[in-house]
């Protein structure tokens, strides 16, 4: 496993979102009320950009068709629509990225 840095802490805060595109990785780093998420940024039902979908109470809300999942276990509440793929924060030094398998 080899450690990805994504983000440095110091650039974190409660509406902080951006999506992160590397080789085949592409995934939304959000933070909403305090807690850190990494998910992936579309919508798995369409591949729609999550980018700017609504998030309240720690659930994303797919802006096209109003899809929610949990920020924590990418689980959804629709059964018509698969969950988000969810990676564990990992932090290292001032950063925080994901591990990916080599």
């Amino acid at each position: 496993m080899r450690f990805v840095a994504l983000e440095k802490l110091i650039n974190l805060k409660d509406g902080y979102r951006r999506r992160i595109k590397m080789d085949q990785l592409d995934v939304l780093v959000v933070q909403e009320d305090g807690r850190l998420a990494i998910i992936q940024s579309q919508c798995p039902h369409q591949q729609y950009p999550l980018t700017n979908a609504q998030i309240v109470n720690h659930t994303i809300v797919c802006p096209v068709h109003g899809y929610r999942f949990d920020l924590s276990t990418g689980a959804t509440y629709e059964s018509t629509c698969a969950a988000l793929t969810v990676w564990q924060p990992i932090y290292e030094g001032n950063e925080v990225g994901i591990l990916l398998a080599d």
